[in-house]
């Protein structure tokens, strides 16, 4: 694996251009893509129109470019890339200037994020693997490790779904309805600005049962939760100084402050 990585630095600094250098307009953290650290084990692959109109495979988890300085260890000094590429796959083979990073059934363009791989997810759907992923995951599964990555990275609310819209076949609607039906996509409906979500004054979900949660004393379907919290991850909370019980998030006032997205 690192022999092939050395191969696909030589042939990803060929593309490194005058693109921005860092994640300009964000408020999430996201990792500085150095090394795999951090990165999500599989991301989903969805096929769009490129800027020139024709059909593309993008395989990426943001659409912001920045460079990046990775250590050669074959020639033994820095070299600055840009975190996506463009390729092309044919014949079952997805390469960039000659160097393979995966395969796929259809001839298409491609342009993929660094530290990634293209392949078939089980179901037979695009995916791009991280270089030292060791396992297969369904299409759903490859969503679901993306959405949790956005969650953690403290993706905006408002920004959220039309985010990950971009990014999955089908999109937020779609990977909702895959994960488990009507059911899954109402729990996880995408959460509203927070001036349009009703007072929230008390909140408790059982932890003896499954589907036991009270919202204002009012007894609340798990599937409903999203009507009256925001979708949040356990590190966001810590981060906000807050903390999480069963499937709730509270502030440092014990507030109620989101839910843990299923």
């Amino acid at each position: 694996m690192k022999r092939i990585f050395s191969i696909l630095l030589l042939a990803l600094c060929a593309q490194a251009n005058a693109e921005i250098s860092a994640y300009q307009g964000t408020a999430a953290f996201f990792p500085d893509e150095k090394s795999t650290h951090n990165l999500p084990e599989a991301i989903p692959c969805v096929t769009r129109p490129a800027a020139t109109g024709q059909p593309m495979l993008f395989c990426t988890w943001l659409t912001s470019t920045r460079y990046v300085d990775i250590w050669d260890a074959q020639r033994q000094q820095n070299v600055r890339i840009t975190n996506k590429v463009n390729g092309m796959c044919q014949r079952g083979n997805c390469r960039i200037q000659g160097a393979e990073v995966g395969q796929w059934k259809e001839d298409t363009p491609f342009q993929l994020s660094i530290w990634y791989r293209i392949g078939s997810s089980t179901d037979g759907r695009p995916v791009a693997y991280r270089t030292d992923a060791t396992r297969q995951v369904s299409y759903v599964e490859a969503g679901s490790l993306l959405m949790k990555f956005y969650l953690d990275a403290g993706v905006p609310d408002n920004e959220l779904v039309s985010t990950f819209d971009k990014r999955y076949i089908g999109g937020w609607a779609a990977w909702n309805q895959e994960k488990g039906g009507a059911a899954s996509a109402a729990r996880n409906t995408p959460a509203a600005p927070q001036s349009e979500w009703p007072e929230v004054k008390t909140a408790w979900c059982n932890p003896q049962a499954d589907d036991d949660c009270y919202i204002n004393n009012k007894k609340v379907p798990v599937a409903e939760l999203g009507k009256y919290l925001p979708a949040i991850s356990e590190s966001n909370a810590d981060q906000l100084g807050g903390h999480c019980e069963t499937i709730l998030c509270f502030d440092k006032d014990d507030q109620p402050m989101g839910y843990l997205l299923q």
